[in-house]
């Protein structure tokens, strides 16, 4: 009777063991699961953060024209920040990197960030894993990150500190957004450096109207145009509205005097109106905003 009570003993031992051993796998294999999906987590929730910051700025700046010279005419730059709470002993403080705004055909947006540390006791050398986005670079001296890139980019980078005689390291989320400024051309949302631009052959002012000649697409009364490259003063780059057209002249408010000839002009139906659309992509799962500014 003993020797069966001990024999179960050692039986219950031996399950429980086997037991708790594959509660532990199962533990370190939710941790190893679960890390991943909340570094995820964290970055989607980072790339929100940033998409709506970029949208606010947009949308409190004043309307501004674009064209296909000035596709993108709004400030889209958002600071970083460093800890409120600074940490004990040498230590990484930024806290969070601005996202890299991506460069197009149109427009090239130049990246800078700094990063920065507390009680470093000699010169830091810099280094991050994995490599950043081809055109963005660490400076190894400065912890300076600059430079631009067509390419969009929503990771966490690990950056590594050292002093000679201390390594900190800190993991930051850098996300990126691609801002496009659209116009309607009657038919569809195109964008800026997209919009159609007619030759104009000369224009005549009476003092109370402007007649151009041109040619290119129709003109619609009620259409807005800008027009570049007049000699008379009064046309300037300014959205002016149509008041009256035809197939091959179109008319507008002014109070200027004389003919001139020559130059070009930017046709849009509602070019006093632009949606703004910001974007960027986690995990290959598009994100964007949309903001829709109009001329006061």
């Amino acid at each position: 009777m003993f020797n069966n009570e001990r024999g179960d003993s050692l039986l219950e031992v031996v399950i429980s063991t086997v037991i708790m051993g594959i509660i532990g796998v199962l533990m370190v294999s939710s941790i190893a699961v679960a890390k991943p999906f909340a570094n995820k987590m964290s970055l989607v929730g980072q790339t929100v953060q940033n998409l709506n910051s970029l949208a606010e700025s947009i949308n409190l700046q004043p309307f501004t024209a674009c064209d296909a010279s000035n596709p993108e005419p709004y400030s889209v730059a958002i600071p970083a920040s460093n800890s409120s709470t600074a940490p004990i002993g040498f230590a990484i403080t930024t806290e969070e990197l601005a996202p890299i705004m991506v460069s197009t055909d149109f427009k090239t947006y130049p990246y800078l960030a700094q990063l920065n540390v507390q009680r470093a006791s000699s010169p830091v050398t810099w280094s991050v894993a994995p490599a950043l986005p081809v055109g963005i670079t660490l400076n190894p001296s400065t912890g300076t990150i600059s430079g631009s890139t067509t390419q969009p980019v929503t990771n966490i980078y690990t950056f590594t500190a050292d002093d000679g005689s201390n390594k900190t390291i800190k993991s930051l989320p850098l996300t990126s957004a691609l801002v496009m400024v659209t116009l309607n051309n009657g038919v569809a949302w195109v964008p800026c450096e997209s919009t159609q631009s007619s030759h104009i052959s000369s224009v005549t002012s009476d003092g109370t109207n402007a007649v151009y000649t041109f040619s290119g697409p129709q003109v619609n009364i009620g259409s807005a145009v800008t027009i570049w490259g007049s000699s008379n003063p009064e046309f300037d780059g300014t959205m002016l509205p149509v008041s009256d057209s035809t197939l091959t002249t179109f008319s507008i408010p002014s109070s200027a005097l004389g003919t001139s000839t020559g130059g070009s002009v930017s046709l849009s139906s509602v070019a006093n109106v632009q949606q703004v659309l910001v974007s960027t992509v986690v995990s290959g799962s598009p994100l964007h905003k949309v903001i829709t500014k109009a001329m006061p």
